[in-house]
């Protein structure tokens, strides 16, 4: 098959996998989610734009307005501005007296209610002869007289910051109403400026509060539509991970746990050819080197006798030392030497002659025979030693 169709064939199948793999339903949620921010998003800035707008031609508009009020009125916008700025200041106060006055009734009507409750657990005491309180009707009135504390305390805090905001009322007012007499002629002629200031202003703030609410909700959707996101990055990340667990499959035995059954046989042909004789090998070894001398190389004469030479034994310690033992071990290792060195000719001279006497007819007609004598000296003796030891 070709190796081209076959990969377009595994990348079908593996589309056609994903597509039969069942959708998470939490991705519909996460999109519903999304969309919805989206639309929250687009919706909000548009009517915040709009409110921003508008906010900025109504600034427009009263500027113009009020300054030419101004050229109008002249001079007594300037001299009735401490009336109008005591007026401000005195609804101010008003507003906080009316809320210190409804916290004040608030805190009368609790400490009430706690004292009718304890004259209500006194009343039943007084009707039963033993006089004692049973767990609840003692829970209740403990938790009455808690309230009666903290009544009276907010009763008492209550009273005291509306005392404070009434007398301020009262002192704005008395101001007001001086300024109100002193400045008349100027405050009835700068009037419409006022009014028509206040009427402005009244517009601003309340298309500042639109903005200000249209901001919030646009914050609100955006934090929906990051969260949106990252829910769906978090989802993605995990189907991908499941994808690739599932494409590297279940980890099997390593190569290394597995028999191998051609180990074994190698193993068995090792332990069958251990049988053989030493001896036979050796011979065979002697004899291809007898027969093929010039396809070996000789090996120096050193190699056989290094710190290792298996004729003369691994190398002494004594060397360079001056001791009675270490002379003695010289001189014993010295006549070994010259005994090696004696049988090493005397067998290669035998084997010479043997090879000699069994070939000497076939090769001396051969015009490039050369002497076995002269082919000898360039053996390799130590092979031949080796073998024939």
């Amino acid at each position: 098959m070709d190796p081209l169709k076959n990969g377009g064939h595994c990348e079908e199948d593996a589309h056609c996998a994903e597509e039969d793999e069942e959708v998470d339903p939490r991705i519909q949620g996460e999109l519903e989610k999304l969309n919805q921010s989206t639309d929250d998003i687009n919706r909000w800035e548009s009517e915040l734009e709009d409110y921003r707008q508008r906010f900025r031609a109504v600034l427009v508009e009263a500027t113009l307005k009020l300054d030419e009020q101004m050229k109008k009125i002249g001079r007594a916008v300037d001299d009735s501005k401490p009336y109008w700025e005591a007026r401000k200041v005195a609804r101010q106060a008003q507003i906080e007296a009316q809320k210190a006055t409804q916290e004040f009734q608030r805190a009368m009507e609790i400490l009430r209610a706690a004292k009718e409750t304890i004259a209500l657990a006194e009343e039943r005491l007084l009707e039963e002869d033993s006089r004692q309180f049973d767990s609840a009707w003692q829970e209740m009135l403990n938790h009455a007289t808690h309230r009666v504390m903290e009544a009276e305390q907010e009763r008492t805090r209550s009273e005291a910051e509306h005392r404070k905001t009434a007398t301020n009322y009262n002192s704005c007012i008395s101001h007001m109403k001086q300024l109100e007499k002193k400045l008349k002629r100027s405050i009835n002629k700068s009037r419409p400026y006022f009014e028509l200031k206040s009427k402005y202003y009244a517009q601003l703030e309340q298309l500042k509060r639109q903005v200000d609410e249209h901001q919030n909700k646009l914050v609100i959707a955006k934090t929906e539509y990051r969260t949106a996101l990252r829910n769906l990055e978090s989802i993605s990340e995990e189907i991908h991970a499941q994808r690739r667990s599932l494409a590297l499959g279940t980890r099997e035995q390593g190569v290394g746990a597995e028999k191998d059954s051609t180990h074994e046989d190698i193993d068995n042909f090792k332990m069958e050819s251990d049988g053989l004789s030493s001896k036979s090998g050796e011979h065979l070894l002697s004899f291809s080197v007898i027969k093929s001398p010039s396809s070996v190389k000789p090996e120096s004469p050193s190699s056989c006798h290094g710190p290792d030479s298996p004729f003369l034994g691994p190398r002494s310690q004594c060397s360079g030392a001056s001791s009675p033992d270490c002379d003695q071990e010289r001189g014993d290792r010295a006549e070994g030497a010259e005994e090696l060195e004696a049988g090493l000719k005397k067998l290669t001279l035998t084997v010479a002659q043997k090879d000699t006497g069994d070939s000497g007819d076939e090769q001396s007609d051969d015009p490039g025979y050369v002497s076995p004598n002269v082919a000898m000296t360039n053996s390799p003796t130590p092979i031949l030693l080796l073998n024939n030891l």
